[in-house]
């Protein structure tokens, strides 16, 4: 397997993957999205809410705040604790103020300065005169299968396009005008250029006789699109050192079963 990265601006991450089949793309895009560990709000103790708002839709409303996601703490399952809670796997994050104005989330006060919310400006809930909200809130790491709220962000693949510029200057001539400036590296049409800006489908939609393209089977086109929590590298990071951590398990797993259980299990 070999990994070339495209481009990276704007928060977002696009890779090239090569060697590798639909199967392993596809996992590697399973695991990124579902298996990455993230922090969110999970509880909330609210002593008083004057607000318009019922006590479930804040906790709601706060569960859905993408909090920055810091690699000091550990799921809940595996921590020391036993996934009873403790200093280790949660964190403590309060909310104490008094209308009127918008509540932000630059008012939710964390425990720990390195996780807070990713942005400060999301609105929470709106307060009148005299309208107060006192809450505690727990935040704690899971992953996106179980609940969107642990989701790191969009992250997708497509298998790489393969693209042929015709060479009749009478065809590039007649839709040169209608090209997209960004598919031009020093005055010339360039197969880079068109791959690195995503432009490929919109030039096959001007015409089929100006580019050919074919699908690659064994590389594909990864983009990381991230929510705040996680850097792009840290989402693939994680995503890799959780399936390798499934790995380990199964293999533990697999020592303590007979043969006879194997070979039923394989079969089916």
């Amino acid at each position: 397997m070999e990994i070339k990265n495209l481009t990276e601006k704007d928060g977002k991450l696009i890779l090239e993957v090569s060697g590798i089949n639909e199967v392993h793309a596809n996992t590697i895009r399973r695991s990124a999205n579902s298996e990455t560990p993230v922090m969110a709000i999970e509880e909330v103790e609210i002593s008083k809410n004057d607000s318009a708002l019922y006590d479930e839709i804040l906790a709601h409303r706060l569960g859905l705040i993408p909090l920055v996601t810091s690699k000091t703490y550990n799921l809940k399952e595996r921590c020391t604790c036993k996934g009873k809670g403790c200093a280790k796997c949660q964190l403590k994050l309060t909310l104490d103020t008094k209308g009127p104005k918008i509540v932000n989330s630059e008012e939710l006060k964390s425990k720990d300065p390195e996780v807070k919310p990713v942005f400060d400006n999301i609105p929470i809930v709106q307060l009148r005169k005299e309208q107060e909200i006192k809450l505690i809130a727990t935040a704690e790491l899971g992953k996106g299968k179980d609940h969107v709220k642990f989701s790191p962000g969009i992250i997708l693949y497509k298998n790489k396009p393969k693209i042929t510029i015709t060479k009749d200057e009478k065809i590039l001539n007649k839709y040169k005008g209608l090209i997209p400036k960004k598919a031009f590296k020093n005055d010339k049409l360039d197969e880079e250029a068109i791959l690195e800006n995503n432009l490929y489908d919109a030039m096959e939609s001007l015409s089929k006789e100006l580019i050919k393209i074919e699908y690659m089977d064994d590389t594909f086109i990864f983009t990381i699109e991230p929510f705040g929590q996680l850097s792009p590298r840290d989402i693939l990071k994680n995503a890799i050192k959780e399936f390798d951590y499934k790995l380990d398990d199964f293999a533990k797993k697999l020592k303590g079963t007979n043969k006879k259980t194997i070979k039923k299990i394989l079969k089916k």
